[in-house]
């Protein structure tokens, strides 16, 4: 009909995954670290079995002199570092979360390639395949 009528109806694109994507990506903020803690506990004696883990990692750290003015956060502080090895089982910690982390990484990303739309919209053309000489002067 008229010259500028759209023949075309726009369709509101979604802002954003998916409500599931959040509440999975929530879970995972707090099971990686829990997995990670989990397995660094189980596998320290391992590594320090193999000579992996350095000797300073196994001794117990000092609590600061200002710490003693508070008796909770004193306590508090025996309770989390009165477990053996405990830096160790945090260095081990930290490699497998990120290590965790990497492999969810890559495993989203292959699943995330497999299930996305196409590249192209209904209206686009795919780019056009010419091979380009090198140019020498």
């Amino acid at each position: 009909m008229g010259r500028y009528k759209e023949t075309l109806t726009k369709t509101e694109a979604t802002t954003g995954p998916p409500p599931i994507w959040r509440g999975i990506g929530c879970l995972l903020i707090i099971l990686v670290p829990v997995m990670s803690f989990a397995a660094a506990d189980l596998s320290w004696r391992f590594f320090w079995e193999r000579g992996l883990i350095p000797p300073e990692l196994l001794a117990t750290p000092q609590p600061p002199d200002w710490l003693g003015l508070s008796p909770v956060l004193l306590n508090a502080y025996w309770y989390v570092f009165s477990k053996e090895a405990i830096l160790a089982i945090l260095v081990l910690t930290l490699v497998y979360t990120i290590f965790m982390a990497g492999v969810i990484s890559v495993f989203y990303a292959f699943m995330y390639r497999l299930t996305a739309p196409s590249k192209y919209g209904p209206m686009d053309a795919p780019p056009p395949r010419i091979k380009v000489k090198k140019y020498k002067r």
